[in-house]
C-alpha cells in the first residue's frame, strides 16, 4: 500500500533529472501511461502525476504494452511477415520460446519489485508518482 507522502504527485522535471530521461521524452512516456489508465494527470497548483493504483498491482509487461504497444516484440525475429508459415525457419522455435519467456517474467514482475530495488540500491530520488508543470 502506498503512503501519503509516496502518492504524493511530483514534478516531471524532478523525474527527468533523477532518471536522466530527457524530459520531453519522458512527457511523451507519461503521456501513454495516462492513456493506458496507469496514472492520473492534473494540470494546475496542486496537479501533477501520479500512479493509479497500488505498484504491487501493475505488472511490468502492462507498462511496457502501455509505452511500447501490443506489438512490442515482433513475431519474426528475422523480421519477416509470413513468419507463422516458414516452419522450417531455424530462430522461429528458439524465437516463439524467448517471447513467451520474457512475457511471462514481465507479467510476474510488479512496478512494487523495481521501485524497492531502488530503494534498495539508494536511487531515493526517483518517487513513485510524478507531478508535471506547467511549462
Amino acid at each position: 500500500m502506498l503512503g501519503t507522502r509516496e502518492r504524493a504527485p511530483r514534478h516531471i522535471d524532478e523525474i527527468a533529472r533523477c532518471t536522466g530521461v530527457p524530459r520531453p521524452y519522458l512527457a511523451k512516456i507519461i503521456g501513454r501511461l495516462s492513456r493506458a489508465g496507469l496514472v492520473a494527470t492534473k494540470r494546475g497548483y496542486r496537479g501533477g502525476v501520479s500512479l493509479q493504483c497500488d505498484p504491487q498491482d501493475i505488472p511490468l509487461l502492462q507498462v511496457v504494452e502501455a509505452v511500447e504497444g501490443p506489438e512490442w516484440l515482433s513475431k519474426c525475429l528475422l523480421g519477416m511477415e509470413a513468419c507463422d508459415v516458414l516452419k522450417h525457419c531455424p530462430t522461429r522455435k528458439f524465437w516463439a520460446r524467448f517471447r513467451r519467456e520474457v512475457t511471462n517474467e514481465l507479467r510476474r514482475t510488479t512496478m512494487a519489485s523495481v521501485l524497492s530495488l531502488g530503494r534498495s540500491v539508494g536511487k531515493r530520488c526517483l518517487p513513485v508518482s510524478v507531478k508535471t508543470s506547467n511549462k
